[in-house]
């Protein structure tokens, strides 16, 4: 009887160390994707926050902003976005985590190949990711790497969208693969 209150008493003085300590861990984060501007010349910025954490199962939400800058695109025109950015990333394992994000806005192609307009569009494209969160500089600074597919789910001004620059099969919106590094900052 008396070990076992003894394992009690050092179990719960555990439990509260812990508590104290994870309390103590950030709760927000800034990040931002350090290949997109180089690679696809759109830049996308996150404001994370911790929702819930039991042991290494954890879920963050975010918010930010996803802006695509003017670019020609061969079997388009030339495509600009500016949307709103929304997700929640899931925890595993350690770092391992998946994630559903969304954006939506204002997409923008002028001088289409075909038809010479403008279009505006609200659109909404969702995607998915799998990634593992690297940890550094005593745990205030992050990197992600991620994987995923991402698709246009609806388009109020659709244009066409050419398979080649033969311009003549339309594809139409499609899925496609992508992915990101993230950097981000614990605070």
């Amino acid at each position: 009887m008396k070990r076992l209150l003894i394992f009690g008493l050092v179990s719960l003085l555990t439990n509260c160390v812990t508590a104290q300590s994870e309390q103590k861990e950030s709760k927000y984060s800034l990040e931002t994707d350090i290949l997109w501007p180089f690679l696809v010349q759109t830049t996308r910025t996150h404001f994370l926050v911790k929702l819930w954490q039991n042991g290494q199962l954890s879920g963050d939400a975010y918010v930010g902003l996803n802006i695509d800058f003017p670019r020609d695109r061969e079997t388009e025109g030339r495509f600009a976005d500016y949307s709103l950015a929304s997700g929640y990333r899931q925890y595993l394992w350690k770092g391992l985590h998946l994630e559903f994000s969304q954006t939506t806005g204002l997409g923008v192609l002028q001088n289409h190949v075909t038809t010479g307009k403008t279009y505006n569009s609200f659109d909404w494209l969702v995607s998915g990711y799998i990634g593992y969160k690297f940890e550094f500089a005593k745990k205030k600074l992050y990197i992600i790497p991620q994987f995923g597919v991402a698709g246009v789910i609806y388009k109020s001004n659709p244009w066409p969208i050419y398979e080649d620059k033969t311009l003549t099969k339309q594809v139409g919106e499609s899925p496609f693969m992508l992915g990101t590094l993230r950097f981000g900052c614990n605070f």
